[in-house]
């Protein structure tokens, strides 16, 4: 009996590290890596968010070109 039960956990271990290495996991969940605008020299003062989803960064205004 306990030769039957060495068998069956041997073949479980060997089961779990062989699923463990096979088995494609996507850790990253849908994110994706985000990257800053150029900023034309200006740098970041503040950054509100208005909820968990939309948020947006101010710059300071010494360093603003036209834009339209």
């Amino acid at each position: 009996m306990r030769t039957k039960l060495k068998i069956l956990f041997s073949l479980l271990a060997v089961l779990i590290i062989i699923l463990g290495f096979t088995v494609p996991v996507n850790l990253t969940g849908g994110w994706y890596q985000q990257f800053m605008p150029n900023l034309n020299g200006r740098s970041v003062q503040d950054i509100f968010f208005l909820d968990s989803l939309t948020g947006w960064g101010v710059t300071n205004a010494t360093n603003q070109n036209n834009d339209t």
